[in-house]
């Protein structure tokens, strides 16, 4: 089974897909990947995470290349890097008995490293990223976790959190250029956004159906990377997407004449899903497929209105509500892909208010999911991805 070339939604959903249908296939990894949409990398990751937790034997052939190394290339494509350190066999198809996957671990035991000692986590180009390998002793980034004696480490307050994010996107502007370093209100709408789900992908999506035990394979990977909506040339890419490009306009009409640059940030794990989390907490012995997706969305909407992390710390975050009054007041924008949901909100045209209800958008029709729901593949986990507009320089 050929992962996609190309990581745009739509072809990381026709993988998945696939995948339901039939999970004995050995994964083949492309040389090259293209894409220049938006989610496209947050879904190539939950398409890895989702073989990964769908396949039969996880094994993974590699295909060959005169113009690049393969084997460095994994820790370069955050999607990669995520199938190979759940995989059990890794070769290269030219040498198939050949078990590569020592020498990949190795490679990404150093880039996990590299990581911990860069306040901005591994970087190509514009992309920052940080990778958890959960069933490993790599699930504990020392820029998000601190060491705590007789447990497990713990996240870090928010303040430092908020560090990390700031990190990343200045970097990543810096090298795509056209906005100023995060400072002022900005940062704090960002860093609190960026902390509220960093924790609630660490208490929620890193369990089995009993809480006690982590998952084994598990993934959680982080990334921020610029991105460019409301210029002539990304009309073509904002146009395939009708809700992106809705908010490219909504932006436009706004006369964020001063916001043109935004910054993507995707936060994606390997979990139980939103709704696969709130039926195991209440042990309930049915599956997500005995629902109905109309069920599974008021659950979805549930877990977003009412959701506390359960840390007993002093990093105890305030929930999923606390995202959408910051997005809000950013004027941002929220794609979700849980279970058989794929859903957004566009926080110009709907923007959040106290006590509000949390409505989502259906990513295939457009409409209000209280009116009408698309039932998508079933997924691995959450794959959370935001476009935030950032001060442009002058």
């Amino acid at each position: 089974m050929d992962f996609p070339k190309n990581t745009a939604i739509e072809a990381c959903e026709q993988f998945i897909e696939k995948i339901n249908e039939d999970s004995g296939q050995v994964l083949q990894l492309p040389v090259d990947t293209a894409s220049l949409a938006f989610g496209g990398l947050a879904s190539a990751i939950q398409a890895a995470n989702t073989w990964m937790r769908k396949s039969e034997k996880r094994d993974i052939l590699l295909r060959t290349s005169t113009k690049r190394d393969v084997l460095a290339d994994i820790n370069e494509r955050p999607h990669k890097f995520a199938a190979a350190m759940c995989a059990t066999y890794i070769a290269s198809d030219a040498i198939p008995e050949n078990n590569l996957r020592p020498e990949i671990n190795l490679l990404a035991k150093e880039a996990i490293e590299q990581q911990g000692r860069s306040p901005f986590g591994l970087q190509r180009g514009g992309l920052c990223w940080f990778a958890f390998v959960d069933h490993s002793s790599k699930a504990f980034d020392r820029n998000f976790y601190i060491e705590k004696l007789g447990s497990n480490p713990q996240p870090r307050l928010p303040e430092q959190i908020t560090a990390v994010i700031k990190s990343m996107i200045d970097k990543s502007m810096a090298v795509t250029g056209g906005a100023n370093p995060l400072s002022g209100k900005a940062l704090e709408y960002i860093g609190r956004i960026f902390f509220e789900l960093f924790l609630n992908t660490h208490e929620h999506g890193t369990r089995g159906v009993f809480r006690s035990e982590w998952l084994r394979p598990g993934m959680r990977i982080i990334y921020a990377q610029s991105v460019n909506l409301i210029e002539k040339a990304s009309d073509k890419i904002t146009m395939q997407q009708p809700a992106l490009h809705q908010y490219s306009e909504s932006s436009k009409a706004q006369g964020m004449k001063n916001k043109k640059r935004f910054v993507e940030v995707g936060i994606v794990d390997s979990g139980l899903g939103y709704c696969g989390r709130w039926l195991a907490d209440q042990e309930k012995e049915s599956s997500l497929s005995d629902l109905k997706i109309e069920d599974e969305y008021q659950i979805f909407k549930q877990c977003f209105q009412f959701r506390q992390t359960s840390t007993q710390n002093e990093s105890k975050g305030n929930g999923l509500p606390v995202v959408m009054d910051r997005l809000t007041k950013l004027g941002g924008f929220i794609r979700i892909r849980s279970g058989r949901l794929a859903v957004y909100r566009n926080f110009i045209d709907s923007p959040y208010i106290n006590n509000d209800s949390c409505i989502f958008f259906d990513w295939q029709s457009g409409k209000s999911c209280e009116s009408q729901i698309s039932e998508m593949p079933l997924c691995a986990g959450v794959s959370i991805t935001l476009l935030i507009p950032l001060e442009a320089k002058s």
